[in-house]
């Protein structure tokens, strides 16, 4: 629909008749609907809004100046988000949070100006790549804009015949949304919202009925479909669950502030959301970057949750620890979507709160669409206040090679911009396109315990991309530190190079260190101690990498590589512990192999102190496919892998095993069982 289009009888009969000025008062006085909820301006909004004054567009890590009465059309940056973002119009809001907060006329004229020049030369549809999407945001924010006008000093600078053409564009592009809706995700739900949006605020409109009703009906049932059962968004990225999450709260609070019922089996769903928002964000607030993703905040999201649901847990991580309650569940395993977080407590206040552990794991299979990266077994490591270990997150959707040749929609995507293995530096996910991959990385064998006291999950990838399998376990042992098992079993009788990643936050990039101590690598910073067993032949070297908290902006990060080479199966251990732990009790000094290159079990001992008193940890796991008993430090063992701690005694206080038949300890507990059990044991051995 061409911007020249002046479809006849957008509104209802006595809207539609009544003169210029009294249309103007009442869209301006109205009180028969209820207007969001919407924040207070921020600092950014204001900031944002004195650039806009000046034409100076900020957008997607990139400012423009642009001349006075400039196009829409020409694209100034070569990456086509800048524009997408442009005409998404997120400034009209910042432009009357100014004008709400200054009350300087300047912004509302610019509001003014801004959109009549759009109304001037811009049709529907200009951006057709985007489905409507575009649209449908702009017209939220153009909405929203209009509602933050509300109770202000407006009427003198607001002409009645912009004000008309403006709401007819609301209308028109409303129903071009309509007719062009995505099948699927979350543009649909955008677009979708948008709909819903204009059809509860505009009762003037004579489509208002359509409006509404494919609103309410085709937004709840897109909703249902992309929030997994578990709560999960099913494009699997943290960014774009944060985003659809708060437009579905405010597809809910506008429908019960309007009296509109919704369907009934919405709300558990975005419970079920709201729950992975509190267990996935870290302690300060900030989120893990997973797929597609930029530092998102949803300490709002979990805010207006805990309002909706009266639910103290939700307060308690939307406050951060400030007000509510703690959950319970310290470790959570969101089935269907493969992901999990794993943490050592929720503190108690504030303070501790802050200091707490938390761990994202990804064993998930790729998203729906086009926002997954090829980073299965990546994790995600937050202690001491701050992130440690981190995915590097999404940087740029332009597949545009840069000036050195690179593309970064790729770089950003791979592998090995993950923390896991790469073999033969290839993507465990064939990467073909920016929105487009080759077969999917499979996951096998896929076994996890959520314990009292630790958590583990052990899973193994195979890809089309080689012929080796990558297993990895990953124990939270004891929920103090990190004990990480790689194994790539090679059969073909060819050679593989396979690195192992850990990226560092950028933080550490200036306070890291790396050293080879014999066989055992240590990496430390005041926040973190990694620690590795040199294998014969192993490279290991401090690369650089790089992580995007905001789109189109990267900022250096170190990266740990690990390399072996061979034709025979090989393996990586690794410790990731807090430099300090919590309450300063944790302390790490060593990780040792305990057996010999040609035993059938893996045995590894981690060494250190517990709030001054010496511990002992033991690892033992199985390298064949069937396991037989063996003997080993007091304590025989029939099963897949077994964990275990002794006091400075050396007595066993803990036991941890996965697939356990058999399990006797010298002077303990014996167990004999009837096919396989994950079994957990604290106790202390009789003195």
């Amino acid at each position: 629909m061409h911007a020249t289009d002046h479809p006849a009888e957008i509104f209802i009969e006595e809207i539609e008749a009544l003169p210029a000025d009294r249309f103007l008062d009442h869209f301006l006085t109205r009180t028969g609907v209820v207007y969001p909820d919407l924040p207070q301006a921020t600092e950014d909004n204001l900031s944002n809004a004195r650039k806009i004054l000046e034409n100076r567009f900020d957008l997607v890590g990139e400012e423009y100046l642009l001349s006075e009465g400039f196009s829409w059309k020409p694209n100034p940056s070569h990456d086509k988000e800048w524009q997408i973002a442009q005409h998404k119009f997120y400034f009209a809001l910042d432009l009357i949070h100014a004008y709400r907060h200054d009350r300087d006329e300047a912004y509302l004229k610019k509001w003014v100006t801004l959109l009549d020049s759009w109304l001037n030369e811009m049709g529907s549809g200009y951006i057709t790549l985007s489905d409507a999407q575009v649209e449908a945001r702009r017209i939220e924010h153009w909405v929203y804009s209009f509602a933050l006008l509300k109770d202000t000093p407006c009427r003198e600078l607001l002409p009645p015949q912009f004000l008309r053409r403006f709401l007819e564009r609301i209308s028109t592009e409303t129903r071009y949304i309509s007719q062009n809706l995505k099948p699927v995700r979350n543009h649909r739900t955008f677009q979708l919202f948008a709909v819903f949006l204009v059809g509860v605020l505009f009762p003037e409109l004579r489509l208002h009925p359509d409006f509404l009703q494919l609103g309410k009906e085709k937004l709840t049932e897109n909703l249902l479909t992309d929030f997994l059962p578990d709560g999960v968004h099913v494009e699997l990225s943290t960014h774009y669950h944060q985003l659809v999450l708060e437009t579905a709260l405010a597809f809910v609070e506008l429908a019960q502030w309007n009296g509109i019922t919704l369907d009934e089996a919405l709300l558990p769903r975005l419970l079920k959301a709201l729950e992975f928002s509190m267990f996935m964000q870290w302690p300060s607030g900030e989120i893990p970057l997973i797929n597609d993703s930029d530092n998102g905040d949803h300490l709002e999201l979990l805010r207006r949750g805990s309002r909706l649901f009266q639910d103290d847990h939700l307060l308690w991580a939307a406050t951060l620890g400030r007000a509510g309650r703690p959950p319970e569940a310290l470790a959570k395993h969101f089935e269907r979507s493969g992901y999990l977080v794993f943490g050592d407590g929720w503190g108690h206040d504030p303070e501790t709160y802050a200091q707490r552990q938390h761990l994202f794991y990804d064993c998930a299979r790729l998203g729906e669409g086009s926002h997954s990266h090829y980073d299965l077994f990546s994790f995600c490591y937050y202690a001491q206040g701050e992130p440690i270990v981190i995915d590097p997150g999404r940087y740029t959707y332009s597949s545009d090679p840069d000036p050195q040749g690179i593309d970064w929609r790729r770089q950003f995507k791979r592998t090995a911009s993950h923390n896991t293995v790469t073999i033969d530096g290839k993507d465990q996910t064939r990467y073909l396109s920016r929105t487009r991959h080759g077969p999917e990385v499979e996951i096998l064998e896929r076994d996890l315990f959520l314990g009292q006291r630790s958590d583990w999950v052990s899973a193994k990838a195979r890809s089309s991309e080689y012929t080796p399998l990558h297993q990895r376990l990953f124990v939270y042992m004891q929920r103090q530190y990190l004990f990480i098992l790689d194994s790539i079993q090679i059969e073909d009788g060819e050679e593989h190079e396979c690195a192992l990643h850990f990226h560092l936050s950028e933080r550490q990039a200036d306070r890291v260190s790396l050293e080879i101590l014999g066989m055992e690598v240590l990496v430390r910073s005041p926040a973190v101690h990694l620690r590795s067993y040199r294998a014969p032949g192993m490279e290991v070297r401090m690369d650089p990498g790089w992580v995007s908290k905001k789109y189109g902006v990267k900022t250096a990060a170190p990266v740990v590589t690990m390399v072996q080479t061979g034709s025979q199966p090989l393996f990586f251990v690794s410790l990731v512990a807090p430099a300090v732990a919590p309450g300063g009790d944790l302390e790490v000094s060593s990780l040792t192999r305990m057996s010999s290159p040609g035993d059938p079990v893996l045995r590894f001992r981690v060494e250190g102190k517990i709030g001054g008193e010496a511990f002992r940890d033991g690892f033992l796991f199985w390298r064949g496919f069937n396991p037989e008993t063996f003997y080993a430090e007091g304590i025989t063992f029939r099963g897949r892998f077994l964990a275990f701690r002794r006091d400075w005694q050396g007595q066993v206080i803990y036991l941890l095993s996965q697939k356990a038949e058999q399990i006797e300890i010298e002077g303990g507990p014996h167990l004999r069982a009837q096919g396989t059990r994950n079994i957990e044991w604290p106790f202390r051995a009789k003195e």
